[in-house]
């Protein structure tokens, strides 16, 4: 005969089920105040003391998550970024604080087994689908959109980034360091380039978005009659501190802007011209209101050699170009 365990025992029968995972662990708390349960039967998790002594209840809610990391100064100490032996550590830790419940499939006794699942599964699916969740709650008490698809690491390292990006919101530089933060910048692409016998070495290079203000002649005073402000900004005409007013430039720095003989790959091509976009995307929920900006390519086209014809869109990118 199997004896119930813990004070589940004491409950009638009907609550004695074969699936009392859950009524169990909540019948621990009161278990562990009314009759001093040891921590060790928690099913591996800590106690009430151990968790005061880890500091976890305030660190829980700072991105860092410092509790699992003891002693390292660091400032981002990674958890999806180490090894999966580390990373499995780290989440087992992180669970026997927290205590996430397996998830248990409600069809798996109706559903016959047809072979190996299609995605493989481990023992911390279940606190990683926990913690995934949890940033992205933390996000949205900075008024943060976290993105689902970003590892736990990058939404941990923009969450614990963004405040600081908000006090420098709507300038140059705070534009600059967001962009770099939420894409990744700068991000590697690869090509080629060709001797003089037509002989392809793939490549790798890098794609940087550099964002300015526009240079443009300034007035100048002299020692004519007087100087007229036209109505209209004409282009070419000096402007008044030598900047133009509400305008901007967000210049993606192509490989080829250094080395003329890098050629994009097709794949590359397509990278760039998805960064082309979300850079648009984010600029326009980040600049500054009434102001507006321009995207550059440098360089904006390029003619190649005899023998490799430039195709638009395949290794061939066609941009704006500055006033």
């Amino acid at each position: 005969m199997t004896t119930t365990p813990g004070y589940l025992r004491y409950l009638p029968a009907l609550y004695t089920t074969t699936d009392d995972g859950f009524l169990r662990q909540y019948l621990l708390i009161f278990e562990k105040i009314l009759s001093g349960l040891d921590d060790g039967q928690l099913d591996g998790r800590k106690g009430i003391h151990e968790l005061l002594n880890a500091e976890v209840i305030g660190n829980l809610f700072y991105a860092r998550l410092s509790f699992l990391f003891p002693g390292n100064t660091t400032f981002l100490p990674p958890i999806s970024g180490a090894t999966p032996e580390q990373e499995s550590a780290l989440l087992n830790t992180l669970n026997s604080y927290i205590g996430v419940p397996s998830d248990s499939d409600p069809l798996a006794g109706y559903v016959p087994n047809s072979g190996a699942s299609s995605t493989s599964s481990s023992a911390q699916d279940p606190i990683k689908t926990w913690l995934n969740d949890f940033l992205i709650w933390l996000g949205s008490w900075y008024a943060l959109v976290v993105d689902n698809s970003w590892s736990i690491d990058k939404k941990r390292n923009v969450i614990m980034q963004i405040m600081a990006l908000y006090r420098m919101r709507g300038t140059i530089q705070g534009m600059s360091f967001m962009l770099n933060l939420l894409l990744d910048l700068p991000i590697t692409v690869s090509g080629n380039t060709y001797n003089e016998q037509g002989t392809a070495t793939p490549v790798t290079g890098t794609v940087s978005v550099l964002l300015k203000n526009p240079s443009v002649a300034g007035v100048v005073l002299n020692d004519q009659p007087g100087f007229i402000l036209q109505e209209q900004y004409q282009f070419g005409s000096p402007v008044l501190g030598g900047n133009l007013p509400w305008l901007f430039y967000a210049e993606l720095v192509l490989p080829n802007a250094n080395n003329s003989n890098f050629i994009l790959s097709r794949s590359s091509v397509q990278q760039i011209q998805t960064l082309y976009s979300q850079v648009a995307q984010i600029l326009e929920k980040i600049k500054p209101a009434a102001s507006h900006y321009l995207r550059l390519l440098t360089p904006s086209m390029q003619l190649q050699a005899a023998g490799r014809a430039t195709q638009l869109g395949v290794n061939t990118l066609l941009g704006d170009a500055p006033l």
